[in-house]
C-alpha cells in the first residue's frame, strides 16, 4: 500500500508539516497511531492467527508486521528525517536526532493464547532521551501516555505508582522472571504470573502492582513503559540499578514504584 494511502484509514491522521512539529503535535500523532493499531489488535483477536517463530525463538504474526508497516509509512510521511526502530523492522541510520521507538504488538504470546493483555506500544526519542509515550490496551481502551516532565496519564486522569514496599504489594513476573521469585518470597513479597510486558508496566504505573523483573529484555518492550513508569513516580533501571540506553540491547530490567527498588536491585544481584 502507497503512504498515501494512509491519510484515508479511519483513526489516523497523517498530514504532512507545514511548520515545526510541538510536543503537543508529536503526542498526538502518536495517539492516532496507537487508536489504529489498537483496532487492528481488537480485530484480529480470537481469529486463529497463525504466527512464526523469530531467530530468538519468539512469536511474531502478521498482525506484527502490519502494524510495524503501518507506523513505519506514517512516520515517514508525517516525519521523514525520523529514524524508526519497530520490533519487526527499522528505517534510518540510527543517528538522526528524533527516534520513534514501537512494539507493535507487545504481548504476542497471550494475542496468540487468546488472554487480552497485549498492548501497542510507542515512544519518542530526541536526542538520545525519551520525550514522551504512549501505551494503548485496546481490550479495555485504556490509552496511556506521558510527555517527560509532564507526569503519566490514562485516559487524561493523572496516575500515579503505589507507596507499596515489597512485602505490601504483589510483584508482576512473566516466564523470564522465575528464577526471582525464591527471593521475592523470601523478602515477603508475594507473585502473581501476568503475561505482557507493557501490561504489566502498565499495573505498576497506575499503582495495582508493586514491580515486574525481566531477566531478558527487548528495549522496544521497555522504553514507552518506561517513560510512563517514571512520570507515575516510578523507577526503571538495569538489574544492577544502572541507568537503561533504551535505543539498543539492554539485557535484563527491573521496573518498579520506587519504594521497592534498592530490595529487588539486591535481589537480582544474587541470582
Amino acid at each position: 500500500m502507497h503512504t498515501n494511502a494512509y491519510r484515508n484509514i479511519p483513526g489516523l491522521q497523517v498530514v504532512p508539516m507545514t511548520k515545526p512539529a510541538t510536543t503537543a503535535d508529536y503526542l498526538e500523532f502518536a495517539l492516532s497511531l496507537a487508536r489504529r493499531a489498537g483496532g487492528l489488535i481488537a480485530d484480529a483477536f480470537n481469529t486463529n492467527v497463525q504466527a512464526d517463530v523469530k531467530s530468538d525463538g519468539s512469536p511474531v504474526t502478521e498482525v506484527d508486521r502490519e502494524i510495524n508497516r503501518l507506523v513505519i509509512d506514517a512516520i515517514q510521511e508525517r516525519h521523514p528525517h525520523h529514524a524508526i526502530l519497530g520490533e519487526e523492522g527499522a528505517v534510518g541510520s540510527g543517528k538522526e536526532e528524533f527516534k520513534w521507538i514501537c512494539d507493535p504488538l507487545d504481548g504476542t504470546k497471550p494475542f496468540l493464547l487468546g488472554v487480552p493483555n497485549s498492548v501497542f506500544m510507542i515512544a519518542l526519542m530526541h536526542a538520545g532521551n525519551l520525550l514522551l509515550a504512549v501505551v494503548y490496551d485496546p481490550f479495555t481502551k485504556n490509552m496511556f501516555h506521558a510527555i517527560r516532565g509532564r507526569g503519566a496519564y490514562c485516559n487524561n486522569d493523572r496516575i500515579h505508582v503505589s507507596e507499596q514496599r515489597l512485602d505490601e504489594g504483589y510483584v508482576v513476573l512473566g516466564t523470564d522472571s522465575y528464577p526471582f521469585i525464591e527471593g521475592i518470597l523470601n523478602a515477603g513479597g508475594r507473585v502473581e504470573p501476568v503475561s505482557g510486558s507493557g501490561y504489566k508496566s502498565m499495573m505498576i504505573a497506575k499503582g495495582s502492582a508493586v514491580a515486574t523483573i525481566r531477566q531478558q529484555a527487548d528495549f522496544h518492550d521497555v522504553a514507552p513503559s518506561a517513560l510512563i513508569v517514571e512520570e507515575a513516580g516510578g523507577k526503571v533501571t538495569g538489574l544492577d540499578g544502572s541507568r537503561l540506553v533504551l535505543d539498543r540491547a539492554i539485557g535484563g530490567a527491573i521496573i518498579s514504584n520506587g519504594v521497592a527498588h534498592a530490595e529487588l536491585v539486591e535481589l537480582a544481584q544474587m541470582i
